[in-house]
């Protein structure tokens, strides 16, 4: 009968055991990637690869996760002789033991012998990993193996157990025949350190030191059997994306506290996927079996607690759309949570709320968890938002909290303390303009023609924000029918369908109605002396051309309904008024195609043209 070494793990811990050949147990075996091992599946270009194989190994008392084969023994793997609950002796392994903390030991196995293959786990061992490292040695009892047969199996050749060496050349063993590295943790100290902007994926020797400024749950993934977790450092310089997967998840995750200073070296850095990484650095950092991260005790003030750069509400309309932002805001409405589907037919859940600065008002969108759990109660509360992405809405703009987005209330800054000063003593008294609705005051927007607009669109890169002008013109000709039934839910605006039975479907909220609410929504041709374009008119712009609420326009089958509707269209024709117009490249059915949508129209102020005119004069004299 075979015997465990009792206790041969809990002096790895302490001391390396230096000198010992224990017996072990192979608890379970797994590739790197955290896939389960099946020998049916593994693939010669997986062997070409000399892919990793991670053991749980235990001594019948204790079992230590971290235990790596080395890969000139994956063939032991491969063809069936070393598998789960394999009784096997470590002749040669190279130990990496950090101050002697079993939490960061990783054991390389480097030559070892199979001896038997049970068929049940031996005792009840616990994690060395939790274990008390002052408990007594209690080395002279051991645990009896009841009884050892081969393991069936019916992908593996049945072949009589012999004691299998490693048939690769092996050097001769030290005295000890045990290889132990202890790091040294000052040394990461010692070395020169990198600063964050300076990373990049060609840097092999690197250390930084650096602050946990938001740190992500672990979550799971491929149906519950892979685990990560995330979290953004920061340094003087910039800010980065650190990812451990697997066991690296369940190494670091533990330790890495949000607000401590850590010293880290030996990370794989790549290039950031920005689907998934709204961090403004080109690279990311990805943990390994080989990263070491010890925490700093010193004080070092000159390293942030965030890295947030706000921007004034009245700045997004000037920024790209789709990029992410940092805001901070008085939160100053918050609608229920609603519920519905995408156009790929997936349910959703949002909430919006609207948020207020200095400079304007802005409405954000909270998605799924982030709806769900949003307090209610927090109206007039202080709201900082980290990576929320801008968004184009009828002309106008909106923020959009995604998944990697982080809130916070009422945070400990200054310009918070500032911003909550400002709106007790005047800000609630002041009417602020809002950007999802678009504002009036135009002065700033240049004037063009159509003429200028087309020599713009040759010009104009498919990635572009696009452009606010002003144009003069007047409007020649208007699609029928300028609204539409729509969702009778106050934040959907989808078309309804007819079902012919007196009801109608809304496929975004998936629910039918009895009733319907007009919406304005038309295409227009707005021309001057120079040129001609369709533009799009929406709710607000609409309803000041008209002169009347969607739910006021004609709108029936009846010859009188059909006559009022006609004069409605026929009565903006011939008036000039100045429109505000985007114009902006988007990308559809493999298309780049030019859109024209009225962001705002007011009535001509002569005094204001004659001024335009006599800028345009004096352009012309000077050139």
């Amino acid at each position: 009968m075979q015997k465990l070494t009792t206790d041969a793990l809990m002096r790895f811990a302490k001391n390396g055991a230096c000198g010992e050949q224990p017996i072990l147990q192979v608890l379970n075996i797994k590739l790197m990637d955290s896939k389960p091992v099946n020998e049916s599946v593994v693939t010669p270009s997986q062997n070409k690869k000399a892919q990793r194989y991670r053991l749980i190994l235990s001594d019948g008392k204790h079992f230590l996760p971290s235990c790596v084969l080395t890969v000139q023994l994956n063939e032991l793997v491969t063809n069936g002789q070393l598998q789960e609950y394999s009784i096997i002796r470590l002749d040669r392994f190279l130990r990496s033991d950090l101050k002697g903390q079993a939490a960061k030991m990783i054991l390389q196995v480097l030559q070892l012998t199979v001896l038997d293959i049970a068929t049940h786990k031996i005792g009840n061992p616990i994690s060395l990993l939790t274990a008390d490292l002052n408990e007594e040695d209690n080395s002279t009892t051991s645990v009896t193996k009841d009884i050892l047969q081969p393991k069936t199996n019916s992908s593996i050749n049945k072949r009589p157990l012999l004691p299998v060496k490693n048939e690769q050349p092996v050097l001769p063993p030290p005295p000890s025949a045990t290889l132990l590295i202890t790091i040294d943790v000052d040394s990461i100290k010692t070395n020169r350190l990198f600063k964050i902007e300076a990373l990049n994926s060609f840097q092999n020797r690197w250390t930084i030191r650096v602050r946990v400024a938001h740190k992500k749950p672990v979550r799971t993934f491929s149906n519950g059997e892979g685990r990560l977790f995330s979290c953004d450092l920061i340094d003087e310089t910039g800010e980065i994306r650190a990812t451990g997967f697997g066991d690296e998840c369940d190494r670091f995750e533990p330790i890495l506290i949000v607000g401590n200073i850590y010293y880290i070296t030996q990370a794989q850095i790549k290039f950031a996927n920005k689907q998934f990484n709204t961090l403004s650095n080109d690279f990311e950092m990805t943990f390994n079996n080989e990263t070491i991260i010890e925490l700093c005790t010193e004080s070092i003030p000159s390293i942030p607690k965030q890295r947030l750069h706000f921007i004034p509400i009245d700045q997004i309309l000037n920024m790209e759309s789709n990029s992410y932002i940092d805001v901070i805001g008085i939160i100053m409405s918050i609608n229920d949570i609603v519920q519905g589907k995408s156009k790929q037919n997936k349910e959703y859940t949002k909430r919006d709320i609207s948020i207020l600065d200095r400079t304007g008002q802005i409405n954000v969108t909270l998605w799924y968890k982030m709806a769900e759990n949003f307090q209610t109660s927090s109206l007039r509360t202080v709201i900082m938002l980290k990576g929320v992405c801008i968004n184009d809405f009828n002309g106008g703009r909106t923020l959009s909290a995604l998944g990697n987005t982080q809130i916070e209330m009422d945070p400990d800054l200054p310009v918070a303390h500032e911003l909550r000063r400002w709106y007790l003593e005047e800000g609630m008294n002041i009417e602020m303009t809002d950007l999802t609705l678009q504002s009036n005051n135009h002065e700033n927007i240049s004037w063009k023609t159509f003429a200028q607009v087309a020599e713009y669109e040759l010009n104009m890169p498919s990635s572009t924000i696009g452009e606010v002008f002003r144009v003069k013109a007047v409007c020649t000709h208007v699609r029928h029918d300028p609204v539409y039934k729509a969702c009778t839910r106050v934040d959907c605006k989808k078309k309804l369908q007819d079902n012919n039975d007196g009801t109608y479907y809304c496929s975004k909220c998936d629910l039918t109605y009895e009733d319907f609410k007009l919406l304005y929504m038309t295409s227009i041709v707005l021309s001057d002396s120079t040129g001609f374009r369709w533009v799009s008119f929406f709710e607000k712009e609409s309803e000041i051309l008209f002169g009347c609420p969607a739910e006021q326009f004609p709108y029936g089958k009846t010859k009188d309904d059909e006559d009022k509707a006609y004069q409605k269209l026929m009565s903006i024709f011939g008036e000039e008024k100045m429109f505000l117009i985007r114009v902006k490249s988007n990308h559809y059915n493999n298309q780049d195609r030019i859109q024209f949508t009225c962001i705002g129209l007011e009535t001509i102020d002569a005094r204001q043209i004659c001024r335009l005119y006599l800028d345009d004069i004096g352009r012309m004299c000077v050139n």
